[in-house]
């Protein structure tokens, strides 16, 4: 290690969303600010990654148009020139289809109304389901928009639904698909705490809120890369393949050691997930104290995505940039087709399952054979490789709101951020820059 000691106001440990996002309004206003990271370059979970030939994310992500934070964000550290959204993102009206084995597919199409009739109208003209699930799914969504449900405590989703007079179809065919998109937890333990919140914010402000957002290009492009020269354009530091070992005190300062370097700062935000952040903290006191915050981040447990990319000849066609699928192993599939790489799909499988048990060699032939069931006429991949997160979000299970840490720690200017901090939005890019962004405001108005 180097002897050498690199001084900051504020050390960020973590080039993710959320670090990337409180470095922003820290480096606007001034403050002497490096970020280091243990990866190669910036993004965390959500970021471009190479693998043979090809250049891809490391999962699939897409954003809603409620993610307003999120949209800014991307917004400002492109305005080197002149933004245009749609050279980065590609914005769909609300418009979702489930296929199934038994051919009655599920379809909501999108509707050009201000919401929520945008919403109550899709379900209305919906294919695939009966009048009477119409009228089960719109009587629960009146509910929701007009806050008529009461929730003294939270309980998991599925028994709320079931109080809520939902049958098990409609739970099975519409609810349950949600939950996994929108939560990454199964139904049976997710919180319907957090799916209300997030329901409201996407469904029930505006028809916009509603939009699905898609990536034209690499997660990197959009966002990580850009923040980075962004940051370094208001001489802030970024410092790759730095991984934070110890945290130590020393008078009014911290010591942050890593293997090549020590760093030095008065403000530190740990921007990890709360495995790498619990065991920094722990590290850094033993006062009794602190032991309710480290109890609380071991409690928190992880679901897993699992991301098959395949690239199939020229003459096959997705048609739809999502289609979703209901009783197979595969649950979406996202057209990424490219100048680079046409043909190329990803399959996502959130949450866990006993395909995360398979071999690779397993998983593919699965997702191929389910694919072939539905799109006779494709002839089989010419390729194939799996993308596996094994603890890609927290868990939002019941209750997780009421041990999630606020971004200020008991402990004397050490601050937290990371979607799963208190944002009571789950673990998405949007909660992660929420985070982020109400850290950096603590410190500026500390400051």
């Amino acid at each position: 290690m180097s002897s050498e000691i690199e001084e900051s106001e504020i050390l960020i440990i973590g080039a993710g969303w959320a670090g990337l996002s409180a470095a922003i309004p820290l480096v606007e206003q001034g403050k002497k600010v490096c970020i280091i990271d243990s990866a190669k370059a910036p993004g965390g979970r959500a970021r471009s990654v190479s693998y043979r030939d090809y250049h891809v994310d490391n999962g699939t992500h897409i954003m809603v148009g409620a993610y307003t934070q999120t949209l800014a964000l991307i917004k400002k550290v492109h305005k080197r020139s002149v933004w245009n959204e749609t050279l980065l993102l590609e914005r769909q009206s609300l418009n979702l289809s489930y296929k199934q084995r038994n051919n009655t597919d599920i379809t909501l199409p999108a509707v050009p109304l201000p919401a929520p009739l945008n919403i109550v109208f899709s379900f209305l003209f919906a294919s695939g389901l009966s009048f009477k699930d119409k009228l089960q799914i719109l009587s629960i969504g009146l509910k929701i928009k007009l806050n008529i449900i009461s929730l003294p405590s939270d309980i998991n989703l599925e028994t709320f639904l079931k109080q809520q007079n939902q049958s098990s179809h409609i739970i099975k065919s519409i609810w349950e698909p949600l939950c996994i998109a929108i939560l990454n937890t199964p139904i049976s333990q997710a919180s319907t705490e957090i799916f209300l919140r997030v329901l409201k914010d996407s469904f029930f402000k505006s028809g916009k809120a509603s939009n699905l957002l898609f990536f034209k290009t690499d997660l990197s492009v959009v966002f990580p890369s850009a923040a980075q020269k962004y940051i370094e354009q208001h001489k802030g530091l970024i410092h790759f393949n730095r991984r934070a070992t110890s945290i130590t005190k020393e008078d009014n300062h911290y010591i942050i050691n890593t293997k090549l370097t020590k760093y030095k700062a008065k403000h530190v935000i740990i921007a990890t997930a709360p495995i790498a952040t619990k065991k920094l903290l722990s590290d850094l006191t033993d006062n009794n104290k602190h032991n309710a915050l480290i109890n609380n981040l071991n409690a928190f447990t992880y679901q897993p995505i699992c991301t098959v990319y395949l690239q199939y000849p020229k003459e096959v066609s997705c048609g739809r940039t999502m289609q979703g699928f209901l009783g197979t192993t595969v649950q979406w599939v996202f057209n990424k087709n490219s100048e680079e790489h046409p043909n190329l799909i990803s399959v996502v499988i959130s949450s866990e399952g006993s395909h995360m048990e398979w071999n690779n060699n397993k998983l593919i032939q699965t997702v191929t054979d389910e694919l072939a069931e539905f799109y006779q006429e494709w002839s089989q991949p010419d390729d194939a490789f799996v993308i596996r997160e094994k603890r890609a979000t927290f868990t939002a299970s019941v209750n997780i709101n009421r041990i999630r840490p606020p971004n200020k720690t008991d402990i004397h200017n050490i601050w937290l951020a990371g979607d799963y901090t208190n944002t009571h939005y789950p673990a998405t890019l949007e909660g992660a820059v929420r985070s982020g962004h109400q850290c950096a405001q603590h410190i500026l108005a500390e400051f």
